[in-house]
């Protein structure tokens, strides 16, 4: 049933993105940019459906915004989405989509490519939804977890594979930490990174821990 769903999904991935490309405006990349960066727009016409042309991101869509996301992070996840590491759990409703949508970038330049062009835009005001329920001042003790990986102010670390996390959307912030709780992500077969994450996420004990910690996260933009 999965397999069918995944079929079915990818035939109307393809023709919704197709849709979107016709009616895509004219590149806004500069005319100097190298051939990476326009390849990279040009494949980008999959992802606005979901992302939007500025990479903002639609949560109806269950698609965070990405606009400044640092290239290897994106790469990576692509290749994992690719690969079925991530995106195939069943209750997974934004990972199945992006399963089918990670297979149209068939080779390693494209999804450089298209990673390119996602890190070369402006990070966009992710207004808060959600953590503006939490405490701050608790989040940051429960931060303190956190920032052995992704830092003090929550930039990320390449070396550790954490990705920055002050732009990122604070409903998609908590319903990574939920997934990774429950099991939904992180367990996929050849994930390494994944479990260190289901381990960091259990020091958090409820959802309202869970919200305070996005809280603290989001306030870091502020600073």
């Amino acid at each position: 049933m999965l397999a069918r769903f995944i079929t079915t999904l990818t035939t109307t991935a393809l023709f919704s993105c197709m849709a979107t490309a016709i009616g895509l405006p004219g590149l806004a990349v500069a005319e100097d940019s190298g051939p990476e960066l326009v390849r990279g727009e040009q494949l980008y016409a999959l992802c606005t459906q979901c992302h939007g042309a500025d990479g903002s991101g639609n949560q109806a869509a269950l698609a965070p915004a990405i606009a400044g996301l640092p290239a290897w992070y994106v790469k990576a996840q692509l290749e994992k989405f690719r690969a079925g590491i991530r995106g195939l759990h069943q209750g997974d409703r934004g990972g199945l989509r992006m399963y089918p949508m990670s297979q149209w970038l068939r080779t390693e330049e494209d999804r450089e490519a298209v990673a390119a062009y996602v890190a070369s835009m402006k990070p966009t005001d992710t207004a808060e939804t959600v953590a503006h329920s939490g405490d701050v001042a608790r989040g940051q003790g429960y931060y303190a977890v956190c920032s052995a990986c992704h830092g003090m102010d929550a930039g990320g670390n390449p070396q550790m594979g954490a990705p920055p996390l002050v732009d990122l959307n604070d409903w998609y912030l908590i319903s990574s930490i939920e997934k990774y709780k429950s099991g939904i992500r992180g367990n996929g077969p050849g994930d390494t990174l994944g479990p260190a994450m289901i381990g960091m996420v259990a020091t958090l004990p409820d959802d309202d821990a869970i919200r305070d910690v996005v809280a603290y996260i989001k306030s870091l933009k502020k600073k």
